[in-house]
Order: structure tokens, then C-alpha cells, then sequence
């Protein structure tokens, strides 16, 4: 027995020694072996051994040859392979499904959008999200290798079973997503709150690498957002960690949420909220530009629209987008004065009407912070609408340099 337990732990130790030099390999645009062997603490026999297996099992890292030597034994240069090796990254979005093909270093290589149709049914999103997938798979190298899919979907995902339990965006509840997608994809594949990987790729993607306390809200045709704590991705017990959109901020309010309750912040500042208010503006006859914007059709009035109708000085469509900042900006200091993050970043489509909705939340913000709390930064996304494919590409790189998908199938797969 001591010598099965004395092979097991070899083996742990090994992949745990195998995962460390990976990320150092990622980590360092290029490195020496012996740089490597400093680095991690190891032998350089035991790094030689390593590096090959990523060279020639994993086929994550590939030999430079031999740099310059400033004295004794040249050093032998590796780095980590992204070429020829690919991620795809899916935003499964209520207005839009976006698809985006990337190397491992992130680098777009190509990128799909298509109108989601909601009303189409789950049956006919489903089609599209496997379309998109299969139009990616045929722009990659014929020689390259995806490593995994990684989806951003709106909704409560259970972490432990992977159940989609619900998406009011998309009138979902106990959606098994992975096992519709197997039916058509024989690739890796996983998926999550699409506003949780909007934080992650704040967190793994972006270079801000000292940032290790933030907060990623999403304000889109709902709100939600995604919560980093210590440098780690907060889920909560069931991984329903996040959902902004529903404190109250406002008990008075006749204002009734998707959710059942009254006074929720998605009920009051969302997408869905803006293009609600400029039809009621359109219907009293409140603005002649907006009227004009949308041809007198109501159908087409969107919180875009109201936007653009509101920066050009539209009256009615500015009180809309300044009511919006001043529950949003109620919202923030309620999550700022909890859990005093450095940053809180602004993303989804309202946050991309640009400086009008940010100059209004910096003329307000104050009023609902803490002292502690007003050196707040509050920004936007780093990715801009790119921000949920940018954080399921993330998704799947980190289990790649975590070695889950090495030698793996897609059945073998849990979703995360």
C-alpha cells in the first residue's frame, strides 16, 4: 500500500511541478530552460523532462533553439505555442449571438455576430450557436487544433450540475445546455453567467495583474454582475453569486421586475428599462427627435436610440438616462461600501453609449459612498462589447494551462 500511495503522490507532484512551469512558459513571452529551473525551484532534470512533455504530448510549448550566451553553456529558448493552436469563445447574447476564433494568446483570427431571434424558441438558438461554431471551425489552419469551446450565457448556472436553472432573458429554467451541444459538437466544451466571465477576462486577460479586488457590472437588456475577491472569481454556494440586478433601490417603487419583485435595479436601469421609457416619451408625444429617429414606429425605439437622442440634446431622453444614473449609481455604492473594490467596471451595450452615461455617474456617485469608498475608480470594460467572448476564451485557457483538457474528449467533460 505505501508503494501505491508513494506512486500517486509522484504523480500529483509531477503535474503540480508540470502546471507551474506552463504558466511560467505562458507568463514570459520566451525563457530559457535554466531561467525555468530558477523560476520554479526545480532541477534541471526534472524541467528538461517537463518542458519535453509539453512539446511533444501536450503540444503547448515548442523550442526557439539556442540563445545567446553571455558566458558558459548557451541557453536552450522555449515558449508557449500559441500558433496553430486555437480557443473558440461564444457571448450567447439575448440581441446577439457572437462567436469569435483566437489563438492562445487571444489574438482574433476571426469573429462572427447573427441576431439571436429569441422568439424563435430554444431549438432554433441552439441551431445558431452550432452554426456559428462549425463557420469558426472551418476559418482555423487545417493544421491547428481547438482546444475548447467556451460559452457566456445570461442566467443562473448551476456550478456544481450545469444546469442553466434560469434565464429570464431567455424565458429558460432547467436548461441542460452541454447535453444539447453534444448532440452536434464533438469539442470540449463549457459554459457560465456570461457576466462572470466578463470578470474573468478583466482578471486573467487584461494585464492588470496586481488588481486583485473588483467588480464587473453588466448593463445590458438586464443587469448583473460578476465579483472578484483576493484575485478569485466569487460563485457562491450554487454559482448564483452576482445577481446586482436585483437589490432593491427603490422600496416605493410600482416598478415590477422580471424576477416577480418591485423596485429591482434591472427594473429600473436596465436596456429594457431606457427603451420602455422613450416609447412612453414617443406615446405623450415628448420629443420631436426621437419621433423623428424612429420614424414614428415605436417598435424600433431602443436604449441606443434613446441614447443618441439624449446626447444630442434631447431633454426628455436625458431625464431617462439621468434617472438611470442616479439608481445605478445607488446600486455601486451599495456594492462598494460591502466590499470596497478598487475598481468597478461598466460593460454590456449601455455602458457603450459613451461618455454621457459615465460623466452622469461621476457627477453622483459620491453621494453613496462611504469616505473609505470614493477613491472608487469606476471605468469601462476593458473589451467593450467583446467582453463575454474575451471571458470564455478565458474560461478555457485556464484549463488548458491547468492541464484539464490535455488527452481529454469532449465526453469527458464537466461543465464549470
Amino acid at each position: 500500500m505505501k508503494k501505491e500511495y508513494a506512486k500517486m503522490d509522484a504523480g500529483l507532484l509531477h503535474l503540480v511541478n508540470k502546471k507551474v512551469v506552463l504558466k511560467l512558459i505562458n507568463h514570459n513571452k520566451q525563457i530559457s530552460r535554466s531561467a525555468l529551473a530558477k523560476k520554479s525551484g526545480l532541477t534541471p532534470p526534472s524541467i528538461a523532462r517537463i518542458v519535453d512533455e509539453l512539446i511533444q504530448i501536450d503540444g503547448l510549448v515548442e523550442s526557439l533553439g539556442v540563445g545567446d550566451s553571455s558566458g558558459g553553456r548557451p541557453p536552450m529558448i522555449v515558449k508557449f505555442k500559441n500558433e496553430k493552436n486555437c480557443i473558440i469563445g461564444i457571448d450567447l447574447g439575448a440581441t446577439y449571438i457572437r462567436g469569435c476564433l483566437v489563438d492562445l494568446n487571444a489574438n482574433f483570427i476571426s469573429e462572427i455576430q447573427v441576431p439571436t431571434e429569441l422568439e424563435k424558441g430554444f431549438a432554433s438558438i441552439v441551431d445558431k450557436v452550432v452554426k456559428v461554431i462549425r463557420k469558426l471551425q472551418k476559418r482555423k489552419d487545417p493544421n491547428a487544433k481547438i482546444w475548447g469551446v467556451g460559452i457566456g450565457v445570461a442566467g443562473l448556472v448551476n456550478s456544481e450540475t450545469g444546469i442553466i436553472e434560469s434565464s429570464p432573458d431567455f424565458g429558460w429554467s432547467n436548461i441542460d445546455l452541454r447535453k444539447e451541444l453534444e448532440k452536434y459538437l464533438d469539442l470540449p466544451f463549457f459554459y457560465d453567467n456570461s457576466t462572470r466571465l466578463m470578470a474573468l477576462g478583466e482578471l486573467k486577460m487584461s494585464g492588470k495583474e496586481g488588481q486583485r479586488n473588483f467588480t464587473f457590472i453588466n448593463i445590458g437588456y438586464g443587469i448583473a454582475s460578476g465579483i472578484v475577491v483576493e484575485g478569485n472569481l466569487l460563485k457562491g454556494f450554487s454559482g448564483f453569486a452576482g445577481e446586482f440586478g436585483h437589490i432593491s433601490v427603490d422600496t416605493d417603487s410600482d416598478v415590477r421586475c422580471k424576477c416577480g419583485m418591485y423596485g429591482c435595479l434591472e427594473a429600473l436601469a436596465s436596456g429594457h428599462r431606457i427603451a420602455s421609457l422613450g416609447k412612453e416619451i414617443l406615446k405623450n408625444k415628448g420629443s420631436e427627435l426621437l419621433e423623428e429617429l424612429c420614424m414614428g414606429n415605436q417598435d424600433l425605439i431602443t436604449a441606443e436610440l434613446v441614447a443618441k437622442a439624449a446626447k444630442d440634446g434631447d431633454a426628455a431622453c436625458l431625464k431617462i438616462y439621468d434617472e438611470v444614473a442616479e439608481y445605478l449609481c445607488k446600486g455601486i455604492g451599495n456594492i462598494s461600501n460591502l466590499l470596497n473594490p478598487e475598481t468597478v467596471y461598466i460593460g454590456g451595450g449601455i455602458s457603450l453609449s459613451g461618455d454621457l452615461l459615465f460623466n452622469l455617474i461621476e457627477a453622483k456617485r459620491d453621494k453613496y459612498l462611504l469616505s473609505a469608498n470614493v477613491k472608487v475608480k469606476i471605468s469601462p470594460s476593458t473589451y467593450g462589447d467583446q467582453a463575454t467572448t474575451i471571458g470564455a476564451v478565458s474560461l478555457i485557457l485556464e484549463k488548458i494551462l491547468n492541464l484539464e483538457l490535455s488527452g481529454t474528449k469532449s465526453s469527458d467533460m464537466t461543465i464549470v
